[in-house]
C-alpha cells in the first residue's frame, strides 16, 4: 500500500491550528470574566482628557436666579440672533456622571452686549435674550440650555462662557467655542495660549435640527 503524500507544511498547519484554537478560548474566557478582571486582562482604559480651565472674564454675572434659568431666550430675539441647543454630559475622568453638578452659563447677546453692570448696553441690549442661567445635571451627568450661536466682539471669538460647581465649590471654568469659526478662533488670545492638545476640547460639535443648530459639549472634570 502506497503511503498518503504528506504537505511538507502540514505539521505547521496543524501548530497554527491550534494556536488559534489557544487565542480564541482565551477571548472567549475573557469575555466571560467580569469587569474589574477584564480590565486586568485588557489592560488599563485611556482616562478622557480635562476641559480645559479659562478665565471667567470680566462680565460673570452679578447675580443669578434662585431658580434654575434653561432657556435664556425669553422674548422675541433681535433678527440677527440664532437659536441654540446647547447639551451635553458632566463627567470626571473615569467617565462618570457627576450628578448634581451645577452649571452655568453666560455669554454677549447679538448686538455684542453682557447682562452686567460694567457693560453699558443700555437701549442696545436685545430683550429677548436674558444673557445667563443655570441648572443642575441630571443622574446621568446631561445638561441642556436653550440659548443663542455666540457672536463675535471687539477682541474675542464667538464662545459661551461656563463654570460648573460641585457641592458650592467652583470645578472648572472654561469657555465653549464654535468649530466653523477657525479663522476668528485663531485670532482669539486665549484660543493661542492653548496647546495643540487641548484646543479640540473647548470645541463644541455641531449639527441641525430644524431651525435650531445644536451644540454638543461634553465637559470632563478634572
Amino acid at each position: 500500500m502506497m503511503n498518503p503524500i504528506r504537505h511538507p507544511n502540514r505539521h505547521l498547519a496543524d501548530r497554527t491550528r491550534r494556536r488559534a484554537l489557544e487565542i480564541g478560548a482565551t477571548a472567549f474566557g475573557a469575555v466571560a470574566l467580569p469587569l474589574p478582571a477584564l480590565a486586568r486582562v485588557l489592560g488599563p482604559v485611556a482616562a478622557p482628557a480635562a476641559t480645559p480651565r479659562l478665565t471667567d472674564g470680566p462680565f460673570y454675572p452679578v447675580a443669578f436666579d434662585r431658580e434654575p434659568v434653561t432657556s435664556l431666550i425669553v422674548g422675541a430675539l433681535a433678527p440677527d440672533a440664532r437659536p441654540l441647543q446647547l447639551a451635553g454630559r458632566i463627567v470626571d475622568r473615569s467617565g462618570r456622571p457627576v450628578a448634581g453638578s451645577r452649571i452655568e452659563i453666560w455669554q454677549c447677546d447679538a448686538h455684542q452686549h453682557y447682562r452686567h453692570p460694567s457693560d453699558g448696553g443700555g437701549m442696545a441690549v436685545d430683550r429677548g435674550f436674558a444673557g445667563f442661567g443655570w441648572q443642575a445635571a441630571g443622574t446621568d451627568g446631561a445638561y441642556r440650555f436653550e440659548t443663542i450661536r455666540p457672536v463675535a466682539y471687539p477682541g474675542r471669538t464667538p464662545h459661551i462662557h461656563v463654570k460648573v460647581k460641585v457641592d458650592g465649590r467652583t470645578a472648572l471654568s472654561s469657555q465653549i467655542f464654535m468649530p466653523d469659526e477657525a479663522a476668528a478662533n485663531q485670532r482669539d488670545f486665549l484660543w493661542r495660549s492653548l496647546g495643540a492638545e487641548d484646543r479640540p476640547l473647548i470645541l463644541a460639535t455641531l449639527a441641525r435640527d430644524g431651525a435650531s443648530d445644536v451644540a454638543r459639549f461634553d465637559i470632563v472634570l478634572g
